[in-house]
């Protein structure tokens, strides 16, 4: 097998080391793109799916549908 195919073969789990350990320095596009995914995390998944007995309601895509 040639070095290029075991590059390739390997690249998804190089790129799940690095954003499991962080690896990225700031003010990275990969950096900015965790930091997004974080927030989105964050922001988007309802209470319900969490297991939190104290938070209550739709949460933040529920909000959104019940506008429209």
């Amino acid at each position: 097998m040639s070095p290029k195919v075991t590059r390739v073969l390997s690249l998804p789990f190089v790129i799940f080391w690095n954003a499991l350990f962080w690896t990225y320095d700031r003010a990275t596009w990969q950096y900015d793109l965790m930091v997004i995914a974080i927030l989105a995390f964050v922001w988007l998944t309802p209470p319900a799916w969490l297991g939190d007995p104290i938070a209550t309601g739709p949460g933040f895509i529920g909000w959104l549908l019940g506008l429209l």
